[in-house]
């Protein structure tokens, strides 16, 4: 991995992108959260200096202009930031309810423990490398139960797998010298430290299965990461992620992984992050630019095949669930109103629907897939 020492001079692609999902998110989740009439505390665990040298905005100044919208409601900021906390310091002395705060995330831990369980707390984690993200920190924050947890995080699977090898002394098995990861060297020779980050071995068994052949890069990565997320589902019941790619190979450079414990989060995130990668994919588009995010295409088909899996003869599932279902497979590659266009199509044919209430307030037939607005339930047509 390279050194960060520059890491701030320009703000990069894959940088602008991700810092872009999260400003798309949080303007719908800080509405939407504060409905719950409970206190809401964001956190930036590796906030950097809030601006690159370029001019550019960081996710500080993302987040702390998020929250300048909020100020007559109880919505705080805090940004960890131990190398370049002074700079930080300085960047946001003009933003109200944002606290830097010094040293590291571990060393910051115990303070974000100590906030009230009766808060919302959402974390942006975006570290320079892997080495901090032990697993048992955010087992931590799950035993705490706050009101809410959620977390977007910017993974460096590659990175991982790279420092793996060196680990298991097979350096040079996992290098691509297309793919710059843009961080810090993890300097780190202990293998536990590796299994605390993954939460378990598995990952030393998969590159064992790439350095014997039995599976190719692409492979190793795409299985550690499913792990990795099954792990994660220990701590957040729905958790999706997203690959960001190089544009000339199918490896991906980062892996933003989002993670959640209520359905109308996740909904939210994948309408969200979708309508973000169709604004990227169209200014990169109009620049001329190649695609270095990458979702995925999916075959619409099959989703639909997905869908009637899913309904089981006799129970009708809720249509909300059925979407977090098909969301927790899919992921961002439809958005939530194609989601609903696919399951609309087999309505009258192998699906009947069933409306609670079944009338509008003037008293006509209720047609809609507002799920917030009806209970919307989905059977098996029994003809």
């Amino acid at each position: 991995m390279v050194s960060a020492i520059n890491f701030f001079d320009k703000k990069r692609k894959w940088s602008i992108y991700k810092d872009q999902i999260l400003d798309y998110y949080l303007t719908p989740y800080i509405d939407k959260i504060l409905h719950t009439m409970k206190p809401l505390v964001i956190i930036d665990c590796f906030a950097g200096k809030g601006f690159f040298s370029d001019g550019s905005e960081g996710s500080p100044i993302i987040v702390a202009k998020q929250i300048s919208r909020h100020l007559d409601k109880n919505v705080k900021g805090y940004f960890i930031e131990k190398k370049y906390y002074n700079d930080l310091k300085n960047n946001m002395q003009n933003f109200k309810n944002c606290n830097p705060l010094q040293g590291t995330f571990e060393d910051n831990l115990k303070s974000i423990i100590s906030l009230s369980s009766l808060q919302n707390l959402f974390l942006y984690i975006d570290p320079y490398g892997v080495k901090s993200l032990n697993m048992s920190q955010f087992k931590r924050l799950k035993e705490r139960n706050f009101n809410s947890l959620e977390m977007l995080m910017n993974f460096n699977s590659f990175g991982f797998l790279r420092e793996g090898c060196r680990l298991l002394k097979y350096e040079g098995l996992f290098d691509d010298p297309d793919i710059d990861t843009g961080y810090e060297t993890e300097e780190n020779d202990n293998i536990s430290v590796w299994n605390s980050i993954a939460d378990g071995n598995y990952w030393k068994d998969l590159i064992t299965e790439y350095k014997n052949k039995k599976i190719d890069m692409c492979q190793c990565e795409e299985l550690f990461v499913s792990s990795y997320v099954a792990q994660l589902k220990g701590i957040f019941k729905y958790v999706v992620n997203i690959p960001i790619k190089t544009s000339e190979k199918n490896i991906p450079k980062y892996r933003l992984i989002f993670g959640t414990n209520h359905k109308d989060g996740l909904l939210l995130m994948t309408d969200n992050m979708h309508r973000a990668w169709n604004q990227i994919k169209e200014q990169l588009f109009q620049k001329g630019q190649l695609l270095l995010f990458d979702v995925g295409k999916v075959n619409e088909i099959e989703v639909m095949q997905n869908v009637m899996a899913i309904i089981p003869d006799d129970k009708n599932p809720l249509l909300k669930d059925v979407l977090v279902t098909l969301i927790q497979k899919y992921g961002i590659q439809l958005s939530l109103s194609e989601y609903k266009k696919i399951i609309k199509s087999l309505i009258g044919k192998e699906l009947d629907v069933i409306y609670i209430p079944p009338k509008t307030a003037t008293g006509k037939p209720v047609k809609s897939m507002d799920f917030d607005k009806y209970d919307i339930y989905l059977q098996r047509n029994k003809i």
